[in-house]
């Protein structure tokens, strides 16, 4: 009985072994799984393009602001050390008539789209600036404000920063709205339209007749103190 019961055991496991052998995914399973993975891979790839899409245009957006303060630092840092001149400082816009109020700073035309040049002469050329990898087009000017002789002593100053592309391909004079940022699988926006448009005013304090410029520039028809020339 014991010897029959061995020779049943190993005839199971003689019979069971090639079976386990033969076990795996079939042909079917296996294109069943790639069709799945595709699925799935299709499902994702345009969320994952509209993320890094947004990002890059986030990064691009926060660059452009630190930029445009740098360049309004930098030409406040002038008007402190009375270096500004008509040399020195951005190119005067043309204003008339309303248009020549200290809030009309933003009405000014957008850039001539073209290449940027090294030195802007006139307030619709950009200057190139590339800052951690992303390239600029920057827009810098100023109204004529009050002047004595060729130091302005009062102005306000403009600061406009584009995508690089969006003035080489774009065409006439850019838009001044800047971009609304949100999602986008491609460069939305900023294909034409400023990252950052900033505007302030400048005044020099150091000088003795700022007081009266800053008032002539507010309103040309307002008293003056005594003393102003």
């Amino acid at each position: 009985m014991k010897n029959r019961l061995k020779s049943c055991l190993g005839k199971a496991w003689l019979v069971r072994r090639p079976h386990q052998a033969q076990q795996g995914l079939t042909l079917i399973e296996c294109l069943v799984a790639i069709m799945v993975a595709g699925l799935v891979g299709s499902a994702i790839a345009p969320a994952l393009v509209i993320s890094v899409a947004t990002r890059v245009q986030s990064q691009k957006a926060e660059q452009a602001l630190e930029l445009a303060q740098t360049e309004i630092d930098s030409v406040r840092l002038l008007m402190e050390r009375s270096e500004a001149n008509n040399t020195t400082l951005p190119p005067s816009a043309p204003f008339a008539g309303a248009y020549s109020t200290d809030d009309a700073v933003a009405l000014a035309a957008g850039p001539t789209a073209g290449a940027p040049v090294a030195t802007p002469t006139t307030a619709t050329q950009t200057r190139q600036v590339d800052l951690n990898g992303h390239q600029f087009a920057v827009q810098t000017y100023r109204t004529p404000g009050e002047m004595v002789g060729s130091v302005p002593l009062t102005f306000n100053l403009g600061v406009r920063v584009y995508d690089l592309d969006a003035a080489l391909n774009g065409a006439g004079s850019l838009p001044q709205d800047t971009a609304a940022l949100g999602l986008t699988s491609s460069v939305g926006q900023r294909a034409d339209r400023p990252l950052v448009a900033l505007y302030t005013s400048m005044t020099a304090g150091e000088s003795g007749n700022s007081l009266c410029a800053y008032i002539r520039y507010l309103d040309g028809a307002a008293p003056v103190p005594v003393g102003c020339n």
